[in-house]
C-alpha cells in the first residue's frame, strides 16, 4: 500500500489500495441501493450541504458494514500518525460516519460546504473527535471529488479522492475541509469510520456541539 501524508494546512494520510479485496469494496459501493429511502439522513442545501448519510449501524448493508469493521479493525491512527495521539479509538457504531453520498447524478447538486465538525460524541458526551477515516467508493471519478481542506486562515491544499484509497485527517477547530458542487451526472460514495478519545473535564468546557461551517475562506 502506498502511504502519502502532508502537514498541511494539517496532518492527513492517504493510503491506496486499502481494502485487499477490491471486490468487496464494489460490493460496498453497490449495496448503497439496498438503504431504504427512510434510513438515509437526507441534509438539503440551507444545512450548508447537499448530501445523503446512514444512520448507524443497524441500517447499514452487510457489505458496506464489512468495509467499515475493517477499516476499524485494521487502521490505527496512533502509529500512523506517529505519536500525534495515543489513546485514539474507532467508534465500532459507525455512528456520525457510516454511508455517505453526495449525489448529483440526478441534478441534485451535490456539496459539502467548507465545515468543521462536532467534538462531541452525540451518543456518547465524553468522547473528543480525533480522526476522520473516509474510504473512496466511487470508480466513476473526477477532481470534483477531491476534498478541499484549509486551515482558516491562509493555508489550504487538497486531498485527492481515489476508488480504494482510505483518507484521513486530524480533526480540529482549524481542520475545515468539504467539497464543491460535484461533476453533474455522478454520485461521491465514500464509507466513513470516526476515531475518538476520552475528554477531560477541561476539554469538555471548550468543546463545540455541533458543526460550524464558513463560506468566506480563501483559496486563491
Amino acid at each position: 500500500m502506498k502511504v502519502t501524508r502532508i502537514n498541511t494546512p494539517f496532518p492527513a494520510v492517504s493510503i491506496d489500495d486499502f481494502i485487499p479485496s477490491k471486490a468487496l469494496v464494489r460490493a460496498a459501493a453497490q449495496s448503497f441501493e439496498l438503504v431504504e429511502e427512510e434510513d438515509w439522513v437526507k441534509y438539503a442545501a440551507d444545512k450548508g450541504q447537499v448530501q445523503y448519510c446512514s444512520k448507524g449501524r443497524d441500517t447499514t448493508p452487510p457489505a458496506a458494514l464489512s468495509v467499515m469493521d475493517y477499516i476499524a479493525t485494521h487502521f490505527d491512527p496512533n502509529i500512523v500518525f506517529e505519536g500525534l495521539t495515543d489513546k485514539a479509538f474507532p467508534d465500532m457504531s459507525h455512528y456520525g460516519g457510516g454511508m455517505m453520498i453526495t449525489p448529483n447524478s440526478n441534478n441534485e447538486g451535490g456539496f459539502l460546504g467548507m465545515h468543521i465538525d462536532a467534538d462531541v460524541h452525540a451518543k456518547n458526551p465524553s468522547w473528543k473527535r480525533e480522526y476522520s477515516a473516509i474510504l473512496c467508493l466511487s470508480e466513476e471519478y473526477d477532481e470534483s471529488f477531491d476534498l478541499l481542506v484549509h486551515d482558516g486562515k491562509s493555508s489550504h491544499n487538497r486531498i485527492p479522492y481515489k476508488f480504494n484509497r482510505l483518507n484521513v485527517f486530524k480533526c480540529s477547530k482549524n481542520s475545515w475541509h468539504g467539497l464543491p458542487e460535484i461533476s453533474k451526472g455522478m454520485d461521491r460514495k465514500t464509507l466513513g469510520v470516526m476515531y475518538w478519545s476520552v475528554m477531560g473535564e477541561e476539554e469538555k468546557a471548550s468543546a463545540r456541539l455541533k458543526a460550524e461551517f464558513n463560506k468566506n475562506l480563501d483559496f486563491s
